[in-house]
């Protein structure tokens, strides 16, 4: 399936080449070759060639055979909590109401919040399972590691505080770790919006997570290489987390662990049925500020595993690993093609805007398709609907999401780059 994919990738890609041969002799005629050649390079040989790798992939992936736990294993859930009074009860009572024959044992640390997050939880009735445990403010990775001394069950789930779990997350999370390779570390649990009416903003971002994010780890998952086994739901071996030393004091300590494991040889994948809901930023402002935090904790990666010349990082993690080079070369390309061929185009040159330009956004629309058929057919598996999507916001997504904070991936990308004041 792999192969298939990077073949008929591949193939596309040097078709596209002669394709826009002419349509690179046109714009050079105006801006030279170089940013002829970059653009065209970054906006719709690279784009296409990872659209079509994507869809043949999740095209030639097979429905795999549904498989019971033999024994619902034990299982410690981390929950970090920063000045979550608003959300943190609701997250405990989704654990609470789980699906789950094993014990599961709730390990809550308060960050030193400035609320009333830790009166709250320490005034709830909790039972014995649950340990509050209070510190000094030392952030999230920090947070997460003073939890991981208490853990003494095999498993390990990490939940953000303001994330609420699907009654069988924990159970469907748990048989894909407990079914799959005996190699593999960790799953990543699928993430849909929970405050999606909010605002536009996070109106926009549902289709991200429905689409794109879901997308993406759907397919890096059937080649057990998921990239980030994100901190607000993902389940782990206990022993492998010790081995590592937990989580790295960085702004992606999620991505940064989820490389490292991958680096030493293990394999990471995707419970697609392991449904949590999460609370999204709900202004551009802090949209802007979290996206710029990915890009950087991307490069964060890069700089903590040498994908080049790591030994034990199986083939299929390298590719995709490599494919992230690219994309602050597309931002940046975005950045520019977006204004340039608007401006162009109101003169009456659709120069950049024109037919072979689309022929990307073409091929995005199918792979969203098929992305949104293996969407429904998941949530039909766990009895579980979402409201209703803005068809504006889709406009948008497809139009210009990725334009819009492209500026805030680069600033993300620059100031890892530069090791400049890292702020959560």
């Amino acid at each position: 399936m792999f192969l298939i994919s990077v073949g008929l990738a591949l193939l596309y890609f040097i078709c596209a080449i002669f394709i826009n041969i002419s349509w690179i002799i046109d714009i050079a005629c105006y801006f030279g070759y170089f940013l002829a050649i970059y653009l065209v390079t970054f906006i719709a040989l690279i784009p296409g060639f990872n659209f079509v790798f994507m869809f043949i992939s999740l095209l030639l992936q097979k429905a795999k055979e549904k498989k019971s736990c033999i024994k619902e294993e034990d299982v410690t859930v981390l929950i970090p909590m920063y000045n979550s009074e608003k959300y943190i009860k609701e997250t405990i009572k989704s654990i609470m109401k789980q699906k789950y024959s094993g014990n599961i044992y709730i390990n809550i640390l308060d960050d030193g919040s400035e609320d009333g997050s830790y009166e709250l939880v320490n005034s709830l009735d909790l039972g014995s399972n649950v340990n509050l445990i209070k510190s000094n403010h030392v952030g999230k990775a920090l947070a997460l590691n003073k939890c991981l001394e208490y853990i003494k069950t095999d498993y390990t789930i990490t939940v953000d505080s303001d994330t609420v779990l699907h009654p069988l997350a924990i159970r469907n999370i748990m048989k894909k770790l407990l079914n799959s390779d005996k190699n593999t570390a960790a799953t990543a649990g699928c993430l849909f919006v929970r405050n999606s009416k909010k605002s536009f903003i996070t109106k926009v971002q549902e289709w991200d997570y429905t689409l794109g994010i879901f997308g993406i780890k759907l397919i890096q998952g059937g080649y057990n290489s998921t990239l980030v086994a994100q901190g607000s739901f993902s389940a782990y071996k206990t022993n492998l987390l010790k081995e590592i030393g937990g989580w790295q004091n960085c702004v992606g300590e999620d991505i940064v662990l989820t490389w490292q494991l991958l680096s030493k040889g293990y394999r990471t994948n995707f419970a697609q049925d392991a449904i949590a809901f999460t609370e999204l930023p709900e202004t551009f402002a802090k949209l802007g500020k979290q996206r710029t935090r990915w890009a950087r904790g991307m490069i964060e990666a890069f700089k903590n595993v040498n994908v080049f010349t790591s030994k034990k990082l199986n083939k299929k993690s390298k590719f995709l690993m490599c494919l992230d080079i690219f994309f602050p070369f597309i931002d940046l390309a975005l950045l520019i093609f977006v204004p340039l061929g608007l401006i162009l185009l109101a003169l009456g040159n659709p120069l950049l805007i024109s037919w072979i330009s689309l022929i990307v956004l073409v091929l995005g629309m199918a792979l969203c398709l098929l992305i949104e058929i293996k969407r429904k057919n998941t949530l039909k598996s766990v009895d579980c609907k979402l409201d209703k999507r803005s068809f504006l916001a889709f406009i948008v997504y497809i139009l210009l999401y990725a334009f819009i904070l492209a500026p805030y991936c680069l600033i993300g990308y620059i100031s890892e780059l530069i090791n400049s004041k890292k702020e959560w």
